[in-house]
């Protein structure tokens, strides 16, 4: 009689959790922020929504405002200080809008940090996350923050050109270089909440040292150095050239602007992911 026993087959071996063969952070962090990808649209949209809630307006105010705030300044600097800018209105809304994007994105990530502590504690959610959720959430708003100004250079007769197709790889040198330092900013806040405060300030003189609202013609040959310091006079430039001027932006002007923004991402990249397993024990 044959024997029918079957044999157990051996158990499939387990893997095991090496702690010690983790990667760097620096690269785990990234790794972990493709896994959560879809919660990084999902935050996005949360976001725009909870901004744009109990407002009559709705999102025509991300329309608005900025029109608002270009009149505003567009008399107050043309016609008072005499700034003598063709098209005035056009130079200074695309400036101001690329500004608006990185004030806003980079305090947001500043703000996510501490608003999200109660639940980066109850259940795994890598906090750049959250970070890059703001990044896009006004990603999104300045795309919309376009079509005030496309509308006002339409009546002003402002010629649109073909360098207008590297507008966004404009701002995706600003959103890099909001990035990195919207991660160091939401670091520092994260052990010293006054950095919150002492940031509003620092983005106040930040906005008045970059060419925004006047020429850089304008200043005087020995300060001009000190404004061609600041990384946002270059990428103001590399928006506004395409706008206003409908020139490409200068080779130097790209290398300046992608440096800026990649060297600063790598550091406020690094200082979080040095510090992120602390934050959650200062907050």
């Amino acid at each position: 009689m044959p024997d029918t026993t079957v044999l157990a087959s051996p158990e499939t071996p387990r893997p095991v959790y090496d702690s010690a063969a983790r990667p760097h952070p620096f690269i785990e962090e990234w790794l972990e922020v493709y896994r959560y990808r879809d919660l990084v649209v999902q935050w996005a949209l949360r976001n725009l929504k909870v901004r744009y809630k109990r407002s009559v307006l709705g999102i025509l105010w991300t329309l608005l405002e900025p029109l608002m705030i270009m009149i505003i300044l567009t008399l107050v600097f043309s016609k008072g200080f005499r700034i003598n800018i063709p098209h005035y209105p056009v130079y200074i809304l695309i400036g101001l809008t690329l500004w608006d994007f990185f004030r806003r994105s980079t305090v947001k990530m500043m703000e996510e940090i501490i608003a999200t502590e109660t639940l980066a504690r109850r259940i795994y959610i890598p906090r750049s996350v959250f970070s890059l959720a703001a990044m896009l959430t006004y990603l999104i708003s300045w795309a919309v923050a376009l079509i005030p100004l496309f509308a006002i250079m339409l009546l002003l007769g402002h010629r649109f050109s073909w360098a207008l197709v590297v507008l966004p790889a404009g701002l995706l040198c600003t959103a890099l270089f909001a990035l990195g330092v919207g991660m160091i900013v939401s670091t520092m806040a994260a052990f010293f909440h006054d950095i919150s405060l002492m940031y509003q300030v620092v983005l106040t003189a930040w906005m008045y040292a970059t060419p925004i609202i006047y020429p850089l013609d304008i200043v005087p040959p020995k300060f001009r150095f000190i404004i061609e310091l600041n990384p946002l006079t270059h990428l103001v430039a590399l928006v506004r050239d395409p706008v206003y001027a409908g020139a490409w932006p200068s080779l130097m002007t790209w290398a300046v602007s992608l440096g800026w923004g990649l060297t600063v991402l790598i550091g406020g990249w690094w200082v979080y992911t040095h510090w992120r397993d602390e934050i959650d024990y200062r907050l």
